[in-house]
């Protein structure tokens, strides 16, 4: 029984929503990019790592000490905080909005590397099921 909650109830699921969440920053990345040139659009931004640390530090929760410390500052003295108005200094391309499209591609190569890590984890996970089924190692 443990052996299949492992499985499909906690390992298959986390790959998925990882995937959907990935998915989901892709999207959002091509909608910023699609309004470059729209007057005062702004930036949109999926923030799942910034409301999982929030929700870990209210719960007092803790991950294990071994593991990377990605997406999170060490130092929460030294947090940024941004403002929502889009400074003057900070207007791109027409001066139209706060569209960065530097910064648009260098978060679109983090998430499709990300994308492809969770991806070929998934495929590894169902080669490896395949398998332990058939008896024949394809991996």
């Amino acid at each position: 029984m443990k052996i299949n909650d492992y499985l499909f109830k906690e390992r298959l699921p986390l790959m998925s929503k990882s995937l959907d969440a990935y998915s989901m920053r892709v999207s959002t990345i091509a909608k910023n990019i699609a309004n470059i040139n729209t007057t005062d659009y702004k930036t949109e931004r999926v923030k799942f790592e910034e409301l999982f640390n929030q929700q870990l530090a209210l719960t007092g929760a803790k991950t294990n000490e071994r593991h990377l410390q990605i997406g999170r500052n060490p130092d929460p003295s030294a947090e940024k905080t941004t403002n929502t108005d889009i400074p003057d200094a900070e207007r791109y391309i027409s001066g139209e909005n706060d569209v960065n499209l530097d910064n648009e591609m260098a978060e679109l190569a983090k998430t499709q590397i990300r994308f492809q890590f969770v991806s070929q984890a998934t495929n590894k996970h169902f080669r490896q099921l395949g398998a332990a089924i058939t008896g024949i190692a394809n991996y």
